[in-house]
């Protein structure tokens, strides 16, 4: 990353694209894919990112189109937003992907998201915001997209209101996108320069900022990535499907009919475990933000749709992304709404999804410093008697670990048999709790409970 672009000439940014937005006098300013130098967009020092897909400011649970919508009354707004990322930081998260709509926030709509933007600021959790507008414009495919095009998007989007915003760490300029020429349903199609176009755009527009877009199928990532040139690969993967048995994780989607939508394959799809690297090999090098799935449809329509995950699946979704080299995780969804249940209930209590939640983003933040600095080596991955082994290195020569319990029912007790080169190794220590192992000829146990996994820092 760039050094952080300094406040005076970030101020003069934001004041030029509000002007240039609130007149709709843009003419190219020349950023094409791949063009853009941005800032330094922090979450925290050494904090892991930990988000979740938030359904306020999108819409409320009960009360949409009632005269005493929260949108609508400033001081009310500011009452839940206060309450509600106070919940998300007390729970872990530090990141909330949320779409706001300020035209059904009536005359106050300033007003009300300049709360939002001050209680997510004051309780550390920092906004991802979908920009509608400027999906809708990609996905015209029209045969050029001009920056002023995008100027025009963006006011829709109201850009230059959360433009240099320190609770904004970036934008959703696309939500699961199909390269054209790739069988998709409509509206999902786009052309992958158009996306980098758009990228480069924002980013520039709001220097730091991130321009992001969740991608589905990774047989897609290879050819988006290379037009939109994203910093990192931001993919939603959801296995569990109402036909399938607890901690069966034998497809990375539900099994469907490629003409309508939902996700075809079946036989065709690979297991979870497998489409975490096949992602990785397919964008190498890039660091990969996984959503998973911690929802359910209200009520599953099709025997192939989403079911709710087990405490103890939601446990290893997260687990199993991060042995594999995950560096972000996202959880779709965090307040039920009309067609999803997610974390929280109707009535906005919470679930024992949500408690679990919570216990696995205390130990993904104590582990966070480790997590940030290393990465797979898997030259030296280490033979295991049950689950799945990673080798990882850091910087600075350090050796680590990764012992996954691919089974949600019973804990095991893994034999770790490290590679050759990594036989002088006498100890390892548990990078979460401390504990200590002994390594005898290059070899150690360790018990490892339901769905879980343990890193272990090699001595």
């Amino acid at each position: 990353m760039t050094p952080m672009v300094s406040f005076t000439v970030r101020h003069l940014v934001r004041s030029a694209l509000a002007l240039l937005l609130v007149f709709g006098l843009v003419q190219c300013g020349s950023a094409g894919a791949g063009d853009s130098e941005p800032g330094t967009a922090v979450i925290g020092e050494g904090a892991f990112p930990v988000g979740v897909y938030f359904v306020r400011g999108q819409k409320p649970i009960a009360d949409e189109g009632d005269a005493t919508d929260f949108r609508r009354d400033p001081e009310q707004a500011r009452a839940d937003y206060a309450r509600e990322f106070g919940d998300l930081a007390a729970e872990g998260f530090n990141l909330a992907v949320m779409a706001v709509d300020p035209i059904a926030y009536g005359d106050h709509y300033r007003e009300v998201l300049a709360a939002m933007l001050e209680e997510a600021e004051r309780a550390g959790v920092q906004l991802i915001l979908p920009l509608g507008h400027v999906q809708g414009l990609l996905g015209e495919l029209r045969d050029e997209i001009s920056d002023s095009d995008l100027y025009q998007a963006a006011a829709q989007d109201y850009l230059e209101i959360f433009t240099d915003a320190p609770a904004v760490f970036g934008y959703v300029i696309f939500d699961e996108p199909v390269p054209e020429g790739a069988p998709g349903p409509e509206g999902q199609i786009v052309r992958p320069g158009q996306l980098g176009q758009a990228r480069a755009f924002i980013e520039q527009a709001d220097p730091g900022a991130y321009a992001l877009s969740s991608w589905a199928d990774v047989n897609n990532m290879a050819a988006l990535q290379a037009g939109m040139q994203s910093r990192v690969l931001f993919m939603d993967v959801y296995p569990l499907a109402e036909d399938k048995a607890i901690g069966d994780f034998s497809d990375a989607w539900p099994r469907g009919d490629p003409d309508d939508g939902s996700f075809a394959g079946g036989a065709d799809q690979p297991t979870y475990y497998e489409y975490l690297d096949m992602s990785r090999e397919a964008v190498p090098g890039v660091p990969q933000w996984l959503i998973v799935q911690a929802f359910e449809p209200i009520p599953p329509e099709h025997p192939h749709y989403w079911r709710m995950p087990e405490p103890v699946e939601l446990r290893h979704e997260v687990m199993a992304a991060l042995a594999h080299g995950t560096k972000g995780i996202f959880y779709f969804l965090y307040q039920s709404e009309s067609w999803v249940h997610g974390l929280r209930d109707a009535d906005y209590r919470p679930t024992p999804l949500l408690e679990e939640a919570a216990r696995v983003n205390a130990k993904v933040q104590q582990m966070g410093p480790t997590l940030l600095a290393i990465e797979r080596a898997d030259a030296f991955r280490p033979a295991v008697s049950a689950g799945e082994g990673f080798a990882y290195i850091d910087a600075g020569g350090g050796r680590y670990v990764f012992v996954l319990n691919t089974d949600v029912f019973e804990s095991v007790r893994v034999r770790v048999e490290l590679a050759a080169p990594w036989g002088d190794v006498a100890g390892a220590t548990d990078v979460y709790d401390g504990e200590a192992f002994e390594v005898a000829g290059g070899v150690l146990e360790v018990e490892v409970a339901p769905g879980d996994a343990r890193l272990l820092r090699l001595n």
